[in-house]
């Protein structure tokens, strides 16, 4: 009888409470498989947001069974309607409904944090060897695939974003404004907004047009005039990073877009090839793409401006997190966020390809990158060969093509 008493106090002080949203979760997990597992998953998980999300429903769903599935498949709509990169997100909303707020931490710096350091080490040793000949010539043969995989991304979203032809409306008027220079975040609220129009067949719709205006003043106020940003300062990073970490909604490869935007254009604290090559080590490493913020973050304020990047641009997700956490059963019911999310989804498209097609334009300069961008983008739709294996390809047909042809 007392061993069995000792049992007993033994199994109560080891096993885990309850989840904090029981209704979404058959099993608890404590913190340290809490923990473990988003850091494993930020080490080992490559491939971008859909095979980040696909090795989640694997191991929280259908393994540990920490979330229901239909409570996951809930989530993943729900993240679209938010800010911020969208794998990272769902770590965050599991760890939500299994530890409250706090798991909402623990989960996403457990997943963003190992994949920072990644990145942050590879950005330190490519700023080393930088100067070499040899990077050059690999970097010549990469940005043409780069180019590929942001058009692949465009393609897959397409059917989607731009399934009726509202929709198709909003996406061509979304490109013609961001092709003559209309500030991105602009395009993207009046997408919003057209959304809301366009779907709700002429009828004023649900809050008014001061319900409208607050939805959509994220991307205004985003769209303000700024300070002019001194690469010397980590605050005017903080400041920047901390803008797109409020505004950039869909695609992690809008990042693209506003950085190129912002830093290349508006800016000129980088170049379209030095952007290009931040890119490539955010998707050569694991975890969410946004953590080429690290390596941007790094190449213009060393260590200091690595940081405070990557900080500055995950860290609205953590409060939207806890907040849709509680307020995820209005938001399923919200007929009104399914219209702005069909606006908004097609502009973030029209967006993605007008800075798609400018940085072709200056990285597919002549016949040996042309014929890199067009068979990776062959590679890409016909094979199973994604983006973590074509870009090493391309680097060293780079090198091959530089080296015979010098």
């Amino acid at each position: 009888m007392a061993e069995r008493e000792h049992r007993a106090e033994d199994e109560a002080t080891t096993t885990p409470p309850g989840p904090f949203q029981p209704a979404y979760a058959e099993r608890a997990a404590s913190w340290p498989e809490l923990i473990g597992l988003f850091v494993k998953l930020g080490v080992v998980a490559f491939g971008g947001p859909v095979a980040h999300i696909a090795m989640m429903d694997r191991e929280v769903v259908e393994r540990r069974r920490w979330v229901s599935r239909q409570h996951f498949l809930d989530l993943i709509a729900a993240t679209n309607l938010l800010p911020g990169p969208n794998s990272t997100q769902m770590t965050m909303h599991i760890g939500y409904v299994q530890r409250g707020n706090a798991g909402v931490w623990a989960a996403g710096m457990g997943f963003m944090l190992p994949a920072a350091a990644i990145t942050l080490a590879v950005t330190w040793a490519y700023a080393e060897l930088r100067d070499l000949d040899v990077v050059d010539a690999v970097f010549y043969g990469i940005q043409p695939v780069v180019v590929a995989v942001i058009v692949l991304a465009i393609t897959r979203l397409a059917p989607t974003a731009a399934d009726d032809a509202r929709t198709r409306g909003v996406f061509v008027a979304a490109l013609a404004l961001a092709w003559l220079g209309l500030n991105e975040l602009v395009v993207l609220a009046l997408g919003a907004l057209a959304g809301a129009v366009l779907y709700a067949a002429w009828r004023r719709p649900p809050g008014g047009a001061g319900g409208l205006l607050l939805g959509t003043s994220p991307w205004l106020l985003g769209a303000a005039p700024q300070p002019s940003p001194d690469p010397e300062t980590v605050g005017q990073l903080a400041w920047l990073f901390l803008k797109f970490g409020v505004t950039l909604f869909g695609s992690g490869y809008l990042l693209v877009a506003y950085l190129q935007a912002d830093l290349v254009e508006r800016y000129g604290l980088l170049s379209t090839a030095q952007l290009l090559e931040a890119v490539v080590i955010g998707e050569m490493t694991p975890g969410p793409l946004f953590t080429t913020s690290t390596a941007v973050g790094y190449l213009l304020g060393g260590l200091p401006g690595a940081v405070v990047a990557t900080l500055a641009i995950f860290l609205p997700s953590f409060f939207l997190a806890m907040l849709l956490g509680r307020v995820m059963p209005a938001v399923k019911r919200s007929a009104t966020a399914g219209k702005v999310l069909r606006g908004l989804t097609a502009a973030v498209l029209g967006v993605m390809l007008a800075v798609a097609v400018e940085i072709g334009l200056r990285v597919i300069v002549d016949v040996p990158t042309a014929v890199l961008a067009a068979a990776a983008l062959l590679a890409l739709l016909r094979t199973r060969l994604g983006a973590v294996a074509l870009i090493p390809l391309g680097g060293l047909a780079g090198y091959l093509v530089v080296t015979i042809g010098g």
